[in-house]
């Protein structure tokens, strides 16, 4: 009987073994066919590779304008900039004095007390 339950045994393993190694081997085949078709390239007529290059000569003219604004735009931000240090210096050597005394006598006219 041991022989029996030996062939038995080893019959079972044998098939458990068979049945594990062919489920993985279709499990493994239907990712090698969803590999497949997400790595697909896509395909593109020639009227849509033309619209795409025409979009991205259209953002190219973007670009440039907008570049050509933002020289013209810190030009404009540097001559203000000497603009508002030539009029600091400017009342930086002002003289203040006279200002201040026609200020306080004016400041202290008649006052009806």
């Amino acid at each position: 009987m041991t022989r029996i339950k030996g062939i038995i045994a080893a019959g079972t393993l044998t098939g458990l073994v068979l049945l594990t190694v062919l489920a993985l081997g279709f499990r493994n085949a239907g990712a090698a066919k969803e590999t497949t078709v997400n790595t697909a390239t896509a395909v593109t007529t020639p009227q849509q590779l033309q619209d795409m290059q025409t979009y991205t000569t259209q953002l190219e003219d973007a670009l440039q304008t907008m570049q050509a604004r933002e020289a013209q735009y810190q030009q404009q931000i540097e001559a203000a900039n000497q603009t508002i240090q030539q009029l600091q210096s400017q009342s930086s050597t002002a003289p203040t004095g006279n200002y201040w005394s026609e200020h306080e006598e004016h400041e202290h006219g008649d006052y009806d007390d």
